[in-house]
């Protein structure tokens, strides 16, 4: 089974009210979507594992690649109950204290036991996305007084962000051990973290998903001034960044993420890391049928930068047009990578290099393929890969030239789905290189347009050892032609 990629750029969608069902999840998935981002701060455990079943019922009925993506909400701070909504202005004195209820629309509630101990005087604290910025003043016993530095309306379970503070919240709450239970129960082909802030929050995040039998990748959530600081060691340590902007926004503030975002991208694909880029892409079409030329300029650039995929939120979650939308973010992607040929040539070229994750040897080895594909003029680079490293580590190069992640894991077949430029393929098992031609024949028999006398550049490794890619083979297309009986 060979999956027809629409474009290079990956695209993930958010689920959410506006298209939790079979048929508007079928559309998406047509429009162009390649994975679904289910976000388990929100729904309830019933409404989460119906959006599983219905993903992998339409992944069989198309008979395509779908990743799914558990995004565990992590160490989010917010305010408790207020009673209705509260206008903060500025200049205003108040106070916050721990716990679920709020005491007044001047004292409110936080549900972070630990804020007293992680902030100090003259920190900021921010709420609402950094709508209201207080300023403390004063801790005492048991609260903290503030001044209104930029008011506001507030209302219950806001989000709070700490910017000035090393926040000591544990990496995994106890919900968030709940939702990794859940995820293992529903075999969820990838885990994003929120709030990484250095690489053992990963190892802590690994150890737990191993402790319930799920072996998922993970995506590093990065929108932490921590995280930037400690890039490379998380890069060193996760298999797939997020550039979380909405936080990063907030924390570091709105001037710098243009930056940032490149800085992350770039440090992603010198370590071989997949990266994806979120939030606000086409915000406006949450409740418009047409983006701004601004967000229409920010997806291209994030294309240009070297994303392997961008994701939609609230855009498909709770949009008037979930569908809709997916297809503009196409279009946009489809005209970026045409134009990349000419405009990001030397953007391309310094982002092709082997990845700092990958062996000496296998780095070397896809170098070699990538190298060799390019002189020959091959049509096609086809990887045999049981996990997807091999297929991950060809997509870090950016190379023009086609890549086919073939597999006989359907797990790697579904996670191979947010690589750039990697058409996975699901194949039978092969013990060896012969069984392995015969099944890739068969695939490209049914799915891609070949010559005879075209060339293609077969990667792989031993059958003996699982992650070890060393072999490549250059053939003609007619020469993995069935053969005649």
């Amino acid at each position: 089974m060979l999956a027809r990629n629409q474009t290079s750029t990956k695209v993930v969608a958010t689920l959410g009210p506006a298209c939790a069902n079979l048929t508007r999840i079928k559309e998406l998935a047509r429009a162009g979507v390649d994975a679904f981002r289910i976000n388990m701060s929100h729904g309830t455990v019933e409404s989460r594992s119906d959006l599983v079943r219905i993903v992998h019922r339409v992944r069989a009925d198309l008979k395509r690649p779908l990743a799914v993506i558990a995004d565990l909400r992590g160490p989010r701070i917010r305010l408790g109950w207020v009673e209705g909504k509260v206008e903060l202005c500025r200049g205003q004195k108040i106070q916050l204290s721990v716990g679920k209820k709020s005491k007044s629309e001047t004292h409110l509630a936080v549900d972070y036991r630990k804020i007293l101990k992680d902030v100090k005087v003259g920190h900021r604290i921010l709420i609402r996305d950094g709508r209201v910025e207080l300023v403390i003043e004063e801790i005492a016993a048991k609260t903290i007084r503030c001044r209104v530095r930029k008011g506001d309306v507030v209302s219950s379970h806001q989000g709070v962000n700490l910017p000035d503070s090393e926040v000591s919240a544990p990496t995994l709450s106890a919900k968030d051990r709940r939702d990794i239970a859940w995820a293992a129960e529903h075999e969820i082909d990838w885990v994003a973290l929120s709030f990484v802030r250095s690489s053992d929050c990963v190892k802590k995040l690994r150890k737990a998903l191993l402790k319930v039998g799920l072996k998922a990748p993970i995506i590093a959530k990065l929108e932490l001034p921590q995280a930037i600081k400690n890039l490379d060691e998380i890069l060193s340590a996760t298999n797939a960044v997020m550039v979380a902007r909405g936080d990063l926004a907030v924390e570091m503030g709105h001037e710098i993420v243009p930056i940032v975002q490149k800085q992350i991208i770039r440090s992603a694909r010198e370590h071989g890391v997949p990266v994806i880029t979120a939030t606000q892409m086409l915000e406006s079409m949450i409740e418009s049928n047409t983006p701004t030329r601004a967000e229409v300029s920010d997806v291209a650039n994030a294309v240009i930068d070297g994303s392997d995929a961008l994701m939609l939120s609230g855009e498909t979650a709770v949009g008037v047009d979930p569908a809709g939308v997916v297809r503009i973010m196409s279009k946009i992607l489809r005209r970026t990578e045409r134009a990349l040929g000419t405009i990001g040539a030397d953007c391309r070229q310094a982002l092709s290099r082997p990845g700092h994750n990958s062996g000496v040897i296998e780095a070397a080895t896809v170098s070699a393929a990538i190298g060799a594909a390019r002189q020959a003029k091959a049509k096609a680079i086809l990887t045999f890969t049981e996990s997807g490293r091999v297929a991950r580590l060809v997509s870090s190069f950016r190379s023009k030239i086609p890549v086919i992640g073939f597999t006989a894991e359907k797990r790697s077949f579904h996670r191979m789905a947010l690589y750039w430029g990697v058409q996975p393929a699901l194949v039978r098992q092969f013990r060896n290189a012969k069984e392995m031609v015969r099944n890739a024949n068969q695939v490209l028999d049914e799915g891609a347009s070949l010559q005879g006398d075209d060339l293609l550049v077969l990667l792989s490794g031993t059958f003996a050892k699982s992650g070890a890619t060393n072999t490549i083979r250059l053939v003609r297309a007619s020469s993995l032609a069935p053969s005649k009986t």
